[in-house]
């Protein structure tokens, strides 16, 4: 009987895997197919579209901080070379508890003022709030307010913008000088669009200066170098194949673009949870097809934003945590659109997959390998098959991790050398055979531990942008 149990076990392992195998065949060549569409795309919008500035929506920039004062800085003045011709930038500062405020103030000479805040949606009171202009003439407003958590200051962001399109950017971030021009182009596009995710990408081995790439450095450090390669895997496969059928449900928190009135009429950004990202756009697909309301929520992969990444292994887990014990709470939310056809593919389809391969997912890959293991050395399998096992997974998860590479690479040209290639390929066998089953240990630990971390934060330590020096 228990020989039976494990046998089936180990059927149901191998079978998530092949299912997984399919989906991630599918929507790479769908990926690759959307990508060439949307280069074609992005040359005739620039052929008329674009010329004409006034084609332009104008967007608020809302950056919320808490004790940021090592980059905020840099994220305000990248924010100043954006090519775009309307936008405001209002930071945010959560009840910091060092010299956020301070430094923004200082570097920008920004004035106290007094303004009254129509709260269209729920936040704590401001404190303070202060204006001024960065040195290439864009104005920046500073909200100094009571700690509340990143909703909340986003929510306060709301209130206080002007424009009917706002763009969620985290403080340790710098987007390049396009990245609104592009991030906007589904606007332009289709009018029933809502919101649209940006394409985020690893910022510790790069220089910007003014917005443009100067320099990519390789990696070091080899938890960075893990972290780029499942960037890429991330960004450049899921993302736009479920792009194809509106079915994204999350947009990072680190850069996305929404419609202000769409966020107002579902009530903001939740405050009770800490992934308020992947929260606010599960809502707006739940507002509009319950409503059966048109819209689209969408995903631009050449809107760039680069993000700093954990470099010690204690921020790690606890980001990854974080995230996971955000996916679950939105999951369990909101599990009235499991397999209820009443809101379409993103019932039937992708909460499932969201489901079953990014929350369950650590459980699988860690329970799974260890009683396949423990079946070896019970003599319930056999050598061969242990081996080929191990072979098939391994090679799989190497193929995923080399392919997303390559096609970073053919887009983006951001991977500064032939040597740096080879070597991500050469590690990426190492990210398949040890890092994934780390992060799905710190995933994991986040299930594990969700009823006492659920609304634990975990912020992690940054540093300042890498420089150009002359």
């Amino acid at each position: 009987m228990f020989k039976l149990i494990i046998e089936y076990i180990n059927m149901f392992f191998m079978f998530y895997i092949f299912i997984y195998a399919v989906i991630f065949f599918i929507s790479t060549i769908s990926s690759v197919l959307e990508i060439d569409e949307d280069r074609r795309r992005k040359r005739y919008l620039n052929e008329i579209s674009i010329k004409n500035s006034e084609n332009y929506v104008p967007i608020s920039i809302l950056v919320p901080a808490y004790n940021e004062e090592e980059t905020v800085v840099d994220c305000i003045n990248s924010l100043s070379y954006l090519d775009y011709s309307e936008y405001e930038i209002i930071v945010i500062d959560d009840g910091s508890k060092d010299n956020t405020s301070n430094v923004v103030i200082e570097n920008f000479k920004l004035k106290k003022i007094a303004r009254p805040i129509r709260k269209v949606v729920q936040c704590e009171n401001e404190e303070s709030i202060y204006e001024g202009y960065t040195f290439n003439n864009k104005k920046i407003t500073l909200v100094r307010k009571k700690n509340g958590g990143k909703a909340d200051a986003l929510n306060m962001g709301i209130n206080i913008s002007k424009y009917p399109l706002f763009v969620s950017l985290d403080a340790d971030s710098i987007l390049q000088r396009d990245s609104l021009s592009n991030i906007v182009r589904p606007f332009m596009e289709d009018d029933t669009t809502v919101a649209v995710g940006g394409n985020i990408k690893v910022a510790n081995q790069v220089v910007l200066d003014k917005g443009k790439v100067i320099k990519i450095f390789s990696p070091k450090k080899l938890l960075v170098i893990f972290q780029l390669i499942e960037y890429y895997r991330v960004f450049l496969t899921t993302r736009v194949w479920f792009n194809r059928f509106n079915g994204n449900l999350i947009i990072s928190g680190a850069f996305g673009l929404f419609k202000k009135s769409s966020v107002v009429n579902i009530g903001g950004y939740d405050t009770n949870t800490i992934g308020e990202d992947m929260d606010l756009v599960v809502k707006l697909h739940s507002f509009y097809r319950k409503n059966r309301i048109p819209y689209n929520i969408k995903y631009s992969y050449y809107a760039v934003c680069w993000s700093q990444v954990p470099e010690k292994y204690k921020d790690f887990k606890g980001q990854r945590r974080r995230w996971h014990i955000g996916l679950m709470t939105t999951l369990i939310n909101h599990k009235y659109i499991f397999l209820n056809p009443k809101y379409g593919i993103v019932g039937v389809f992708s909460f499932i997959y969201f489901l079953v391969y990014e929350l369950f997912s650590c459980v699988l890959d860690i329970v799974g390998l260890i009683i396949i293991i423990l079946s070896y050395f019970a003599g319930i399998l056999s050598i061969d098959f242990l081996i080929t096992f191990f072979m098939i997974y391994f090679a799989y998860s190497i193929v995923i991790s080399v392919t997303s590479i390559i096609l970073e690479n053919y887009i983006f040209k951001h991977i500064s050398s032939v040597w740096t290639i080879l070597k991500l390929i050469l590690l990426s066998a190492v990210e398949s055979l040890g890092y994934r089953q780390v992060c799905s240990w710190c995933r994991l630990s986040g299930i594990i531990g969700y009823r006492k971390r659920k609304h634990e934060w975990n912020k992690i330590s940054r540093k300042k942008q890498n420089k150009v020096y002359s």
